[in-house]
């Protein structure tokens, strides 16, 4: 029988979990994932700062990093890999499950995961903002760094550091709101990766979901190396903004309407096959559920 729904007893079961996920070792991984971001987006963008003598502005690194699509490939399965064990679901959960109510235990599984994204992408997000405050400027404008380095220094025009920041980009969009789309457009395609794994979990098929979402993410990745128009049927494409426009023209390549109704279509039918899943989640088997 489905209890009454509470949202206090939800946001006490996820931010009880929540914590318990903060504190576990695998948190490590997070340390490296911000060194490698920095060897590889911070340090090209700062290089050529500092070639060109002129300050980046202090978003710029984070628009790069959300919008690099060898960053974009590790982002997601570092998620993934921190996530691995979510939904937590043995012995004592289950009877903690038959004591607050399966409905109020799947909101608070939804609400730690948005925890999850949230923390996980904040992390991120000042991982690159941080080493930028002392040397870079906040405005809602692009740089001379990211605008004007290729015709500057034509020589250099090829490197690593003006590919994290194509025309596609600075022409089409101001530096603040492709930051927030940035951030809500990732926050979407990892909230996707966990929806997925609490889906199959619910079947009791988690590693059948934990496969899917390295499916997702590979095949996502792999279709945007290769510019294919497939590559909109992944949430991936649809969480890079740059993909959706050409250098010059205001006419989008995909229209960004088109991926928000895309990953909020994805979201909204995982919730309802998850919603479904709960009703009839049978937790009689404890070694089957809890395996």
């Amino acid at each position: 029988m489905m209890k009454n729904f509470s949202l206090k007893q939800s946001f006490f079961c996820a931010r009880a979990e929540f914590i318990k996920w903060i504190c576990d070792a695998r948190m490590i991984i997070l340390g490296v994932l911000l060194i490698f971001i920095y060897s590889f987006a911070i340090e090209p963008l700062k290089s050529n700062a500092e070639l060109m003598g002129e300050p980046l502005n202090i978003l710029e690194p984070f628009i790069a990093i959300a919008n690099s699509g060898a960053i974009l490939l590790i982002i997601p399965l570092v998620f993934l890999t921190l996530i691995a064990d979510f939904p937590k679901i043995d012995t004592n959960t289950v009877f903690y499950i038959m004591r607050v109510g399966r409905l109020n235990w799947l909101f608070g599984q939804l609400l730690k995961l948005i925890f999850m994204a949230l923390s996980y992408l904040a992390v991120i997000f000042l991982g690159a903002v941080l080493p930028m405050l002392s040397d870079g400027f906040w405005y809602n404008g692009w740089s001379n760094v990211a605008t004007k380095f290729s015709s500057r220094f034509p020589e250099h025009s090829g490197n690593f550091g003006v590919q994290l920041l194509p025309e596609n980009l600075y022409n089409q969009l101001t530096v603040f709101s492709a930051a927030v789309q940035s951030y809500l457009l990732v926050f979407a395609y990892l909230m996707i990766i966990g929806l997925i794994l609490l889906s199959f979990s619910l079947v009791k098929h988690k590693t059948v979901g934990f496969v899917l979402c390295g499916a997702v993410i590979s095949l996502g990745t792999a279709f945007c190396s290769i510019k294919t128009t497939l590559m909109w049927t992944m949430p991936m494409a649809n969480s890079i903004i740059w993909l959706h426009y050409t250098k010059y023209f205001r006419e989008p390549v995909m229209s960004m309407s088109f991926s928000v109704s895309y990953l909020a279509i994805f979201i909204a039918v995982l919730l309802a096959f998850c919603i479904i899943a709960i009703r009839k989640f049978n937790y009689d088997n404890v070694a089957e559920i809890a395996s």
